[in-house]
């Protein structure tokens, strides 16, 4: 008899201390940290679900790829990359290079979000196209 071990970590925190934890709707296995508390699973059925890629999301955001070549490049919807930018958008802080630009470039995303009752939600963004 052969056992296999698989090391996981924690996709939030990195720690080591995991524990099962049931299982999801789906069948899949639910894991609990010791560490942070948090609760994830070791393959996500959904790209945009995994935390990995919600960190690069914001990343990417960060370095000026546009909300589309995000969703081209990580094949997941638009309305995930929208939603992990409201949701994680008011703690990111940017420092521009330089005082002042020559040139910046805005781009605007309208979309509903929720329920159309709610409201139609803007989002602006400036980025400029020089590079040190």
């Amino acid at each position: 008899m052969c056992e296999i071990l698989i090391k996981i970590n924690c996709p939030h925190c990195q720690s080591c201390k995991i524990v099962r934890n049931g299982k999801k709707k789906n069948g899949s296995q639910n894991l609990l940290c010791r560490s942070c508390g948090k609760q994830f699973q070791p393959a996500y059925q959904y790209k945009g679900a995994d935390p990995a890629n919600k960190q690069l999301i914001i990343r990417l955001l960060e370095r000026n790829t546009g909300i589309r070549d995000i969703e081209q490049v990580l094949q997941i919807s638009r309305k995930c990359t929208l939603s992990t930018l409201l949701r994680y958008g008011n703690s990111i802080q940017i420092k521009p290079a330089r005082k002042r630009y020559y040139s910046v470039q805005i781009d605007e995303v309208w979309s509903f979000v929720g329920k159309r009752k709610r409201g139609k939600y803007g989002l602006f963004y400036a980025y400029s196209a020089e590079y040190d």
